[in-house]
């Protein structure tokens, strides 16, 4: 069927960016989406994605192709993007670009490569070509509806990462323009989450939903059907989800001046928790480091200004369970000031009933700045029982393209959250990705490094 023009434009103009990535981009990509499988390794740890594996919602089967990651389980494609993006992103722990997409983009993209893999003997090279393609989706769209979109309420990790996610496997398939564009047309109609699930479960279901989506977009269009939802016109996306249609040349614009991972670049965490509250949680270990053992009964009061837009984001002032509180700048700052690293173990039900960080929350006042648009510029102001004050300043996150993540940062991650006896070996063959001439046999050594049946299956 004919489409408007922008939309097969778009489709063209995201594929021929990533294909034209230097390689120093491409690294920079590289690094992110071994980030991202680190940070899903973790996810299936936790107690949800037990209970998802032992549900009627997947079906597991060793005769099914696709992977499930850090495991030697396989499932059907459509099921292994959404367990292996639901993995990504519940513990808060995967990338976030946090200026124009204001989203993760690695997790919905990376998923729907993955999936898409799975029924295909691809070179590494077009892997990490349709994440890139995927990720360059999402922050272009991001170009064309934030901030307004955002501030209204929409989570766009979920309604830009289901044509992040479209894309990144219309690559891998090897699809047309046209065919791309049926397949973002088709990832219209399934464009949906919202801020208000922050703190639960629902927020990384949403991210895994929009995989899930993106990717069945694209079987839906690969298969021949046809959509006319539109991306660009009339009763389209800009139009109703708070962007502007106009700025479609904008967007495009964008595309192939650089990757997102160096413009606007894009955040590898150092916190299991929402990037808002990143400088501030620095600034509390700093003001602790300079103190030595501080004991928490002697900390009468924490102020924490940040800019105006913050507080809406970390909306759990008085959070009642762990994931409620990667949502909390009170209980963020409370466990920054009073355990000695804040990883995975601090964000936990067990450190919400602690004496000592329910006596910091309950002194801990965050304070959005009207005048202060600057989303990460942080002060941290503590003020003892004996009236000594101590301020600290923190304005870019570690992990941020202004304090990017080195390799070295990287493994040390990767090692912490990829804790298995031949974690060192998995990371340096991770990195070996592009040079792969068959995914299928990378996939293959790779789950001899960091396979285990983590569901008991």
């Amino acid at each position: 069927m004919a489409f408007e023009s922008p939309t097969l434009a778009f489709a063209t103009a995201i594929e021929t960016a990533a294909q034209n990535y230097t390689d120093y981009e491409r690294q920079s990509g590289l690094m992110n989406f071994i980030d991202g499988l680190a940070a899903a390794y973790a996810g299936y740890r936790r107690p949800e994605m037990k209970k998802l594996l032992g549900s009627p919602i997947v079906d597991l089967a060793v005769t099914h192709p696709a992977w499930l990651i850090g495991s030697q389980l396989r499932c059907r494609p459509a099921d292994a993007v959404l367990l292996n993006a639901m993995a990504g992103h519940l513990d808060d722990f995967d990338d976030d670009e946090a200026i124009v997409s204001i989203a993760h983009v690695t997790v919905p993209t990376m998923a729907a490569v993955l999936a898409a893999a799975a029924s295909l003997d691809v070179s590494g090279s077009v892997i990490l070509n349709g994440y890139l393609a995927g990720v360059e989706t999402m922050v272009a769209l991001g170009e064309l509806l934030n901030p307004k979109h955002y501030a209204l309420g929409w989570h766009a990790s979920a309604t830009l990462g289901v044509f992040g996610a479209a894309m990144a496997a219309a690559h891998v398939f090897g699809l047309t323009a046209e065919e791309k564009a049926t397949a973002l047309a088709f990832a219209v109609t399934a464009s949906s989450g919202t801020r208000s699930a922050f703190g639960s479960s629902a927020k990384p279901w949403q991210v895994a939903a929009a995989a899930r989506n993106g990717f069945n977009a694209v079987l839906l269009a690969r298969a021949g059907l046809d959509a006319n939802a539109s991306l660009f016109g009339p009763m389209g996306l800009a139009e109703l989800y708070g962007g502007e249609p106009g700025r479609i040349d904008a967007a495009i614009a964008r595309l192939g001046r650089s990757s997102p991972f160096i413009n606007p670049g894009v955040t590898i965490k150092a916190y299991p928790c929402c990037t808002a509250a990143h400088t501030a949680m620095e600034a509390c270990e700093l003001i602790r480091t300079r103190i030595g053992n501080l004991p928490w009964r002697d900390i009468a009061s924490v102020t924490v200004d940040v800019g105006r837009t913050i507080p809406s984001i970390l909306a759990h002032d008085r959070p009642q369970t762990a994931l409620e509180g990667k949502f909390s700048m009170q209980f963020c700052a409370a466990i920054a000031l009073c355990l000695p690293s804040a990883g995975l173990e601090a964000f936990t039900d067990d450190q919400l009933a602690d004496p000592a960080i329910c006596h910091v929350m309950e002194r801990v006042e965050m304070r959005g700045l009207p005048e202060q648009e600057d989303p990460f510029l942080c002060k941290v102001t503590v003020t003892l029982t004996n009236g000594k004050l101590m301020t600290q300043i923190v304005d870019r996150p570690k992990g941020s393209p202004e304090r990017p993540f080195k390799r070295d940062d990287m493994q040390r991650k990767f090692l912490t959250l990829c804790d298995g006896a031949r974690g060192e070996e998995a990371f340096e063959h991770l990195y070996r990705l592009p040079s792969a001439g068959s995914w299928h046999a990378f996939e293959r050594q790779l789950t001899t490094l960091w396979g285990e049946d983590f569901a008991g299956a």
